[in-house]
């Protein structure tokens, strides 16, 4: 399946979803302001870097978890779709369960620790690395995992209101966009996925499973799709570089 695609079948997916505010810290805007419209700057590494060993140490009660996502979405290792990094965590998970070896399990762990902060603004990874560390100590603290987890949710609450464009959720992954719905007891009923000037964004027809009332909910995904489509387009082009060789 085209990858870029893959963020407008969600329907299956946030119905699954529900669980149990809105002010306008917009991460990316509409395109107006031109803040981080698929960027990526390597020079952004450092600061990645340095706000997951904040986080590490202390877990800082004033974090910026806005600003972390936006760092994350601006690293070489960015995963929009976090297909990757799930599979690379839960293969070393496995290894560390599993094996009978010290040195493998050693080299495992160091190896799903790296994948972890390399992703630590991922919800996808925070929320399994929270599952992991609940069932096996060696993975973690659950608390801290929960107050990222908690950080990150909040922020993409807090980014919009989602009734206009402008106003729109911004997301970064396809998993806060599922994780958003269902905090806004929210059962999607059709969406479409549109592109505007610079501004790629779901509009979502909308019930509140609590009071049955319908509207349009709208979701800036700018970030991720400008990276999805940017990383299909280097590829296709390595492809055919290797096929004039």
């Amino acid at each position: 399946m085209h990858m870029k695609r893959v963020f407008t079948i969600l329907t299956v997916l946030f119905a699954a979803a529900l669980v149990s505010g809105s002010a306008h810290a917009q991460i990316y805007g509409t395109g107006k302001t031109g803040d981080n419209q698929g960027y990526t700057s390597y020079q952004n590494v450092p600061y990645y870097n340095q706000m997951v060993r904040d986080a590490l140490k202390n877990k800082p009660p004033k974090f910026d978890f806005m600003q972390f996502r936006i760092y994350y979405s601006q690293t070489p290792q960015y995963d929009p779709m976090s297909e990757q990094a799930l599979e690379e965590m839960n293969n070393y998970a496995f290894i560390v369960m599993n094996d009978e070896d010290p040195e493998r399990v050693k080299s495992a762990m160091l190896a799903y620790k790296t994948v972890v902060t390399n992703h630590l603004a991922n919800i996808d990874v925070v929320t399994q690395a929270l599952s992991l560390a609940k069932d096996d100590k060696r993975f973690g603290n659950p608390e801290f995992f929960g107050w990222v987890k908690e950080g990150l949710i909040r922020t993409v609450m807090i980014s919009g209101n989602g009734y206009t464009l402008k106003q729109a959720y911004d997301v970064i992954t396809m998993q806060e966009e599922i994780i958003l719905m269902g905090r806004l007891r929210l059962r999607p009923l059709s969406t479409v996925s549109r592109k505007e000037g610079v501004v790629y964004y779901n509009m979502h027809e909308v019930q509140n499973v609590d009071t049955g009332r319908t509207f349009t909910l709208f979701v800036n995904t700018t970030i991720p799709m400008k990276v999805i489509e940017r990383r299909e387009e280097e590829a296709q082009s390595y492809t055919l570089d290797i096929r004039k060789q």
